[in-house]
């Protein structure tokens, strides 16, 4: 579930970068070559952690591009909530997904465990 839920996150944040690239063209004194340039690989970054996140290095990538989003702040002001709110959004999403994997687990266990009384009686 912790997959599942990061990949959400992930796959939203391209949106997200998407249209900070666009308002960041518009809003800022950067060039549309650098703003793409910077943008362009973030938005491919952030896809391909949705297929890596079979391993744990790629959470930390993942945590290496909320910070990303909260340094566009910088560029444009609005980028810190909205980055803000991703950072929260992509805790929250790896602690529940935990929560909802080790409670699955124990469900699971605990019925294994409940089939191999009964099969023994």
């Amino acid at each position: 579930m912790v997959r599942r839920m990061a990949t959400s996150v992930l796959s939203f944040e391209v949106l997200v970068i998407l249209f900070f690239a666009l308002v960041a063209m518009k809003l800022s004194d950067l060039s549309a070559g650098t703003v793409w340039a910077v943008c362009g690989p973030a938005m491919v970054l952030a896809v391909l952690l949705c297929g890596m996140l079979r391993k744990a290095w790629a959470y930390q990538i993942g945590w290496v591009l909320q910070v990303a989003l909260v340094v566009g702040g910088f560029v444009i002001v609005d980028m810190f909530f909205i980055g803000g709110f991703f950072a929260v959004l992509w805790y929250w999403a790896l602690k529940a997904g935990r929560k909802i994997d080790e409670e699955k687990a124990a469900a699971y266990a605990a019925y294994e465990a409940a089939q191999a009384r009964g099969a023994e009686g």
